[in-house]
């Protein structure tokens, strides 16, 4: 049994990297290509009993049957590793999508086989140097709406409401650090002052996924 399942683990890492397996998910029924943790691949329910009790608004995300995360994701949020700014903009969202995390801080990286730190690294375009922050718990990224990729789907319409969702937040609860791709930016036609990172290089950095996320620890930057 255990060679079979590691087996298994080396078959989806030879596939891809970022984007493994179905069902990998807190207690939700989402399809979610999560994330991947070595060869530790859990199903299902699988915090049930943990010491430590999980903030309300965190189990009230994950029992969402519209959420669904990676299990690497899904240990942040029961670790109380998420910025709490982060769980109230994701319900937000699952209150009319379904949506997979693939990643909040565990697993994070910018350059792949580079360890992730407090610091943008200098390679990653424009915001080299900047603070990380997904290592500070403070974004998440979002890989697929409704089931559907957000790769090559920046105009789809439920891929687009996620923004036009973020952006109807009030601008104290807003992220002010949303990033997706081309097509996505250019439909919603957003501002910096909103919240949105518009540097080109960012924006095709992020082709696949939907990034939020918070730059301080303490309010935002938006202005409207």
């Amino acid at each position: 049994m255990i060679a079979a399942v590691l087996l298994c683990g080396l078959v989806f890492l030879a596939l891809n990297p970022r984007h493994l397996g179905d069902g990998i998910s807190s207690s939700s029924p989402v399809r979610c290509p999560g994330g991947f943790d070595g060869l530790d691949i859990e199903f299902g329910d699988f915090f049930e009993g943990d010491e430590e009790p999980v903030r309300p608004e965190v189990r009230e995300l994950l029992d969402d049957p519209n959420f669904g995360a990676s299990g690497q994701a899904a240990r942040d949020l029961e670790d109380g590793i998420v910025d709490p700014r982060i769980v109230e903009a994701l319900k937000a969202v699952a209150a009319e999508h379904e949506i997979c995390v693939d990643v909040f801080k565990t697993g994070h990286y910018f350059i792949e086989g580079v360890e992730d730190g407090p610091v943008i690294p200098d390679d990653y375009g424009e915001a080299g140097g900047r603070p990380n922050t997904h290592y500070f718990g403070r974004a998440a990224d979002i890989w697929d709406v409704d089931g559907k990729p957000v790769e090559g789907n920046g105009d789809d319409p439920d891929v687009q409401d996620v923004g036009w969702i973020l952006a109807g937040l009030p601008p104290e609860e807003r992220p002010d650090q949303i990033i997706g791709p081309t097509v996505w930016n250019e439909r919603l036609d957003r501002s910096r002052r909103e919240g949105w990172i518009l540097e080109q290089d960012q924006i095709e950095l992020h082709e696949d996924h939907i990034h939020m996320g918070f730059r301080e620890k303490n309010g935002t930057q938006n202005s409207r």
